[in-house]
């Protein structure tokens, strides 16, 4: 089973390799940690270690999993293939299926069951776990370089799906800075500002509103994103007040996602949400392919929730 490395950084520096595993990593427990230390199943700079050693920046922590030992969560198995070509294979990701090996999650994972028919699948691009839609897989390295060279170049379109809290009424052409949180307990998230700020980078998004649901006080939004940054659209949206139901992370209430760290789902979590998951949904991919003249354009499904609450979407969508 492969290991895993991270790199001592603030604002684990100085915290002993104990606190550090279970701060960053609560799939497993105290004990479960500290048995893992005393199986030599953690390095630091490759050098057994105790549970008690203090940690410094820069530091390489390295943990060697035991087969079979994490119990994966359940996933949605329900992908498809949208399309094939001798190069690229674009399939339908349900929500609640990781792309690749990450966490708790080993072979449960979009990646894992791909390759079971096709061996040598690499991911041009990602999605999040929660997030459903379309998703583009290469056969070859060559292919994958050639297409997520267009990815950086801005000549890969995408268009999404949002379902969000509140009246969304006004197309938006939200321009600005993205980058990490250091004011948020959550080393993931990102926020979003109109000014520049450290180690920020720009992004561009257009949101178009597409319908309102008065009873359940929730919008339909369209999505374009012009620059492809990590957690981009939900950070966006939470900034311009329609945070994605179900969204733990950018969601009304920070410590929803830390309270689902720790406990799980819960009856009185999920009702808060609304939803299990995230309702963002990746809608369309739209490419240029000049070495054949040809114009790739391939759109998904639609997810349940969406059909529910906004069986019209069809007469409203740009």
């Amino acid at each position: 089973m492969t290991s895993y490395q991270s790199v001592i950084r603030p604002p684990y520096v100085g915290k002993t390799v104990i606190d550090f595993l279970k701060e960053k990593f609560p799939y497993h427990s105290f004990s479960e940690w500290e048995f893992l230390i005393q199986e030599g199943r953690i390095r630091v700079n490759g050098e057994l270690v105790s549970s008690e050693k203090q940690l410094f920046n820069g530091n390489v922590l390295e943990y060697e999993p035991i087969p079979g030992r994490i119990k994966e969560p359940e996933v949605n198995v329900g992908y498809s293939i949208l399309k094939e070509t001798d190069e690229f294979l674009f399939v339908e990701k349900p929500g609640n299926l990781p792309m690749h090996p990450a966490g708790r999650y080993r072979t449960q994972t979009l990646l894992s069951f791909l390759e079971k028919q096709y061996p040598k699948i690499i991911p041009v691009h990602r999605l999040d776990r929660e997030t459903s839609g379309i998703v583009i897989f290469a056969k070859t390295e060559e292919s994958r370089k050639w297409l997520q060279k267009k990815f950086e170049n801005r000549q890969v379109f995408k268009e999404y799906f949002a379902l969000v809290h509140g009246n969304f009424n006004e197309e938006i052409q939200l321009n600005g800075y993205i980058g990490k949180d250091i004011h948020s307990a959550i080393r993931k998230k990102m926020v979003f500002s109109p000014n520049q700020f450290p180690e920020s980078k720009s992004c561009q998004t257009q949101f178009l509103p597409v319908s309102y649901h008065e009873a359940e006080n929730i919008s339909l939004v369209f999505v374009r994103p012009i620059t492809g940054r990590i957690h981009q659209i939900r950070a966006s949206l939470l900034f311009l007040g329609f945070p994605i139901l179900g969204d733990k992370m950018y969601g009304k209430r920070e410590t929803i996602f830390l309270d689902f760290v720790n406990h799980g789902m819960t009856d009185s979590l999920q009702k808060e949400l609304g939803f299990e998951r995230q309702l963002l949904h990746a809608y369309s991919i739209r490419y240029m392919d000049e070495r054949i003249n040809q114009d790739v354009f391939v759109k998904t499904n639609v997810f349940p929730e969406m059909e529910l609450y906004f069986p019209n979407w069809k007469n409203y969508v740009p």
